[in-house]
C-alpha cells in the first residue's frame, strides 16, 4: 500500500474520483513548496518554494496505482514523486503526480 496525494480530478466530487472511491481515505492535507496551475482540463501541479497545494490523501494498492499512472499519464504527462505533506498537524510521506515541464 501507499499513500497518494491528489489535487484536482481524483479528488471527491470531481470526474475521475471513481478510480479511487475503494481506496481508504486518510483526510485533507497540504502540500507545501508547490503550486496548482489550470491546465484547461485538469489540474498540474509544479514546484514553487512559496506556494501550497490543498488536496486530498488515500491509502492505494497496487493495482488501483497502475490504473491511476496509466489515468495520469504517468512518464509523459505527469511523473510519480516522493513528497511530504501535513495532514492533521503530522507531516507523511506520499506520493504525488507532478506535471511534467519541457
Amino acid at each position: 500500500m501507499e499513500r497518494l496525494f491528489v489535487y484536482g480530478t481524483l479528488m471527491k466530487g470531481q470526474r475521475a474520483y471513481d478510480l479511487l472511491e475503494n481506496s481508504k481515505y486518510l483526510g485533507r492535507a497540504c502540500l507545501k513548496r508547490y503550486k496548482k496551475l489550470d491546465l484547461v482540463y485538469y489540474p498540474g501541479i509544479v514546484k514553487d518554494k512559496n506556494s501550497i497545494v490543498k488536496g486530498e490523501v488515500y491509502e492505494v494498492d497496487e493495482n488501483i496505482k497502475e490504473r491511476l499512472d496509466i489515468y495520469e499519464g504517468e512518464g509523459y504527462l505527469f511523473k510519480c514523486v516522493d513528497a511530504k505533506i501535513e495532514l492533521d498537524s503530522k507531516t507523511m510521506n506520499v506520493k504525488v503526480y507532478e506535471y511534467i515541464v519541457e
